[in-house]
C-alpha cells in the first residue's frame, strides 16, 4: 500500500518542481529564438532573389576630343556608365521626364555652343565666346528627342574645332515615367 505523503516531504519536492519549470520556460525562450533567427535567414536569402522593384535609372556619360566642320561634336560613350545610347554623334533619350544635364569642357578657342534636343525648341546652356564651360541645368526632355552639342567658332577656317577634354552628362531623374523603344511604345 501507498503510504500519503506527509507535509514536511511535499514542502520539500516545491524547489525541485520550480527548478522544472524554470528550465522549461528557458527551453521554450531559447527555442523560440533559434526559430527567430531561422526565419530571419531564410527573409534575407529569399529578398536577395527578389528582383528591385524600382526601374533602372537612364544615365550616359560622353566624352568629346572635338567638334566637326558641320558645327556637331563627335560624342564617345565612356564604358561602364549609364545604360543610354549615342546615335549619330546624338544620344538618344528613351523616357519622358526630368534630367539633370552637366557640361564640362575646355577650347582651344573662343566658340559659341549649346545643346538642341528638339526642333522648334530653344537650346540648352547657349553660350558665346566662351574657351571653357562648366554648366549644370535641369530638362524636361520626351521620348524621340535627341541631344546635340553644337559648336561653332567665329574664325573657323574650316578646320575642325579643337577640344582639350570635354564631358557631357546625362541622368534621369524620375524614373517610372513613360518610356519607348525606337518604333514601338510602351512601359519599359
Amino acid at each position: 500500500m501507498e503510504r500519503a505523503q506527509s507535509l514536511d516531504e511535499n514542502v520539500g519536492n516545491a524547489p525541485r518542481l520550480r527548478r522544472n519549470k524554470l528550465l522549461l520556460v528557458v527551453s521554450v525562450i531559447h527555442g523560440l529564438g533559434l526559430l527567430l533567427c531561422l526565419i530571419y535567414i531564410c527573409l534575407q536569402l529569399s529578398a536577395s532573389k527578389v528582383p528591385p522593384k524600382y526601374p533602372p535609372i537612364h544615365s550616359i556619360r560622353v566624352q568629346f576630343t572635338k567638334c566637326e566642320r558641320e558645327n556637331v561634336c563627335i560624342l564617345v560613350p565612356s564604358t561602364n556608365y549609364g545604360n543610354m545610347t549615342v546615335q549619330d554623334n546624338g544620344i538618344d533619350i528613351k523616357c519622358d521626364g526630368f534630367y539633370l544635364i552637366s557640361l564640362k569642357g575646355h577650347f582651344l578657342q573662343e566658340v559659341s555652343l549649346g545643346l538642341s534636343y528638339r526642333k522648334s525648341r530653344d537650346v540648352l546652356l547657349p553660350r558665346t565666346k566662351v574657351s571653357s564651360i562648366d554648366a549644370v541645368t535641369v530638362a524636361h526632355l520626351a521620348f524621340t528627342d535627341k541631344v546635340y552639342l553644337n559648336v561653332t567658332a567665329e574664325n573657323n577656317s574650316g578646320d575642325d574645332i579643337k577640344v582639350n577634354g570635354g564631358e557631357l552628362i546625362l541622368v534621369h531623374q524620375n524614373p517610372g515615367e513613360f518610356c519607348g523603344k525606337k518604333g514601338s511604345e510602351g512601359h519599359t
